[in-house]
């Protein structure tokens, strides 16, 4: 075979087991545990509830507490630590592509093109809460940062995780003039009143035994996220952490823990300061909530959760990495492999549950279960797939949605097993 047909088929080739790092796929694994919860709480029905239907639940005092610990310890970081561990995907699959010779841009288009018509699917059929289709638009911008320098990309994210707070800041200074939510939620109101009518409520649309009503209350839910993203800055926040993913890939792979004193330093520090803005964001939330507020309080919010989230997200990825270092650590993150090795399996599955349980299509617990059950709930979920992603792997290479997706990336059959 010609050098250059080696070439080109070494690049446009998947990752084979052997070069996956399990460390990484034992975070996401963990990651998943963190979205899951999240989720389940928004499955719940617990943000589209009125204040009487929260106060009936005979949880309602535990659910407030299990609100202000989620908002605490996981909101925004474990998708941030999602985000992260993209960047450093993106980082490897640069590095095995300079390797072997040829262009890698073109297979990471297909690829974030792929991820894109999964995520419209996921976000507009099944999940609002979808994450998969930013990934896939700021996949598409992350090449534009592929040569550049390590110090330029720690810039680069510094300077993006305050964009939601300059955003505010434009926001309050323009009085809301500016703001770009309001075309989305009105389209998102015109879709609800299409559905049930004036009175019609996305718990009520997402709560009913007629398909058509659930799909058209999750596509008004999923309409007002683009408004959502542009207004906080949710999109600069995942190009940040995507951006100090490549710095990681670069910097500390394939032995992270040849870098020990660094990322106890990065635990350290990301603790204190992630703990500290997690804290107070929690506590403004559950006096505010979570709508953008173009108030001094609101924009003190808005900077509290800057300063907690990616902190706090990175001194997870430190310490489940130091974690990993100990035998005792790594017998315990070792069921989070299969898991991570299949996660876009994982994630869609777990969509699959939360609608079945909760829509009213399948077991309508929507506004039946307060926020305190959704974290042994989420646990249980996990196990379940944790021994199936297991079981999978013993026969399979690759988990389903992982297999389809690579098919139209490599644009050839590959096997399956």
């Amino acid at each position: 075979m010609p050098s250059s047909a080696r070439e080109a088929q070494g690049v446009l080739s998947p990752s084979r087991l052997n070069e996956r790092i399990e460390l990484l796929d034992a975070m996401r694994g963990f990651a998943l545990l963190g979205i899951l919860f999240a989720n389940l709480v928004s499955f719940s029905g617990y943000y589209v509830m009125s204040r009487e239907q929260l106060a009936a639940l005979p949880t309602a005092p535990a659910d407030a507490w299990a609100v202000f610990a989620m908002n605490f310890l996981v909101e925004g970081k474990f998708y941030s630590l999602f985000s992260l561990l993209f960047g450093v995907g993106f980082s490897l699959m640069l590095g095995r592509a300079e390797q072997r010779g040829g262009t890698f841009g073109p297979l990471f288009l297909r690829r974030m093109v792929g991820l894109l018509g999964i995520g419209l699917i996921h976000l507009l059929g099944v999940w609002h809460g979808d994450i998969l289709t930013l990934y896939a638009l700021m996949g598409m911008v992350l090449i534009l940062f592929r040569g550049m320098e390590n110090r330029a990309l720690l810039l680069w994210a510094v300077g993006l995780l305050w964009v939601p707070l300059l955003t505010h800041l434009v926001l309050m200074a323009t009085h809301g003039a500016l703001d770009p939510a309001p075309p989305f939620n009105a389209l998102s109101r015109a879709i609800q009143n299409a559905a049930g009518g004036p009175h019609a409520t996305l718990f009520s649309l997402r709560s009913s035994d007629e398909a058509w009503q659930v799909f058209l209350g999750n596509l008004a839910n999923a309409i007002q996220r683009p408004g959502r993203y542009l207004q906080t800055g949710r999109q600069a926040k995942v190009l940040a952490m995507f951006l100090l993913g490549i710095w990681v890939g670069r910097r500390l792979l394939p032995d992270p823990l040849a870098h020990r004193m660094l990322l106890i330093r990065v635990l350290k520090g990301g603790l204190g300061l992630g703990l500290a803005g997690s804290a107070l964001n929690a506590w403004l939330e559950a006096r505010l909530g979570s709508a953008v507020l173009l108030t001094p309080a609101g924009l003190l919010q808005t900077a509290a959760y800057a300063v907690g989230v990616a902190p706090l997200a990175a001194a997870y990825a430190a310490g489940l990495a130091l974690l990993w270092g100990t035998a005792r650590g790594r017998r315990w993150l070792s069921p989070f492999v299969p898991l991570g090795r299949m996660a876009l399996t994982n994630y869609l599955v777990q969509s699959g549950v939360g609608l079945l349980l909760f829509y009213g299509y399948g077991l309508n617990l929507m506004g039946r279960m307060g926020a305190v059950w959704m974290l042994p709930l989420a646990l249980l979920i996990l196990s379940l797939q944790a021994l199936f992603s297991a079981g999978w792997l013993r026969y399979f290479t690759y988990g389903p949605a992982e297999w389809l997706w690579r098919q139209f990336t490599y644009r050839r059959l590959l096997p399956l097993r």
